[in-house]
């Protein structure tokens, strides 16, 4: 996947042809999710899409090439898979399958591991807050760490923004969750914030809000799906609402153009506080892209 001399097409030619070897030479097990379940396969599958999203986090050059890689996978559809089954369904590469499930993992916030690769939980120390913050790192392990883990977290979302603005993956639910909990929050004065649901500063929360704007601005503007019972009075309650407030906003559970409207709004407040001039650039950047976003929708005749 990192050698740009093979193209995405043949990488994906490639990743068939070793899932078939890897399910051809594996030894049967026994399943939690079905009886039907061919052996080896959710083993290679998590390799390749664990190996892609590391290659994302730690080079942004290599997004636009993933994304041409994994359109190429999708287009490859039942080709070598037709006699294979993963937790009870039957394999398709057009579903990326367990790739979902792959990218939900990563997508659970920047992880920060010491010097004998343990991982630390919130609340964390305050070198590693500093860093995650966007301070450069220290001679310490941790801190340098936590400066990685920054620069990986970014790269990240980077990348799934990239990948929902050039519809490879249907990503609006990240999106709204980063909006929700990244930066609806900060509307709020500080004395009436809920405890942050990310644990992180508020410089690297600013920043990675501004990543989607900056990357998927577009399709969050044109988004419209509702994901609670705001706004859709069917929605299944067991599902919680991914869709709802994390602070001042009171409409409906999801993509608005009013939602559009005051997450622009709380950017522009956060540019003109005091602040890490990294979280005031972001800011800054965020209300820039968004502005020019509704300019492009404005010069060719849509309306929200």
């Amino acid at each position: 996947m990192r050698d740009p001399t093979v193209s995405p097409a043949n990488v994906a030619s490639l990743v068939v042809a070793l899932c078939r070897k890897a399910t051809e030479e594996a030894v049967s097990e026994p399943s939690l999710y079905g009886a039907d379940d061919t052996p080896g396969l959710e083993l290679f599958l998590w390799a390749v899409w664990y190996g892609l999203l590391d290659i994302a986090m730690e080079d942004p050059s290599s997004h636009d090439r993933l994304a041409d890689i994994l359109s190429a996978i999708k287009a490859k559809g039942k080709e070598g898979c037709e006699a294979l089954h993963i937790w009870g369904y039957d394999m398709d590469w057009a579903q990326l399958t367990l790739f979902g499930a792959a990218l939900r993992e990563y997508m659970n916030g920047p992880s920060v591991l010491g010097g004998s690769s343990y991982g630390f939980a919130p609340p964390y120390p305050a070198e590693v807050v500093a860093a995650l913050a966007g301070d450069p790192p220290t001679d310490s392990p941790l801190s340098r760490a936590a400066a990685a883990a920054r620069v990986h977290w970014l790269n990240l979302n980077a990348f799934v923004a990239r990948l929902w603005e050039l519809d490879v993956v249907e990503a609006a639910f990240y999106g709204i969750g980063t909006m929700r909990m990244e930066l609806e929050p900060y509307s709020l004065p500080p004395e009436r914030r809920p405890p942050s649901e990310t644990c992180n500063p508020q410089e690297l929360d600013v920043e990675n809000a501004a990543v989607w704007v900056r990357i998927a601005g577009r399709r969050m503007f044109e988004c419209r799906e509702i994901m609670g019972p705001k706004g859709n009075p069917d929605w299944d309650r067991q599902r919680g609402a991914p869709g709802s407030s994390g602070g001042t906003w009171d409409g409906v559970d999801g993509y608005h153009p009013d939602r559009w409207a005051h997450w622009k709004a709380t950017f522009k407040q956060i540019s003109e506080r005091e602040g890490r001039e990294n979280m005031i650039e972001a800011a800054q950047a965020a209300v820039e892209a968004m502005e020019q976003v509704e300019r492009d929708h404005a010069s060719k005749g849509f309306t929200t």
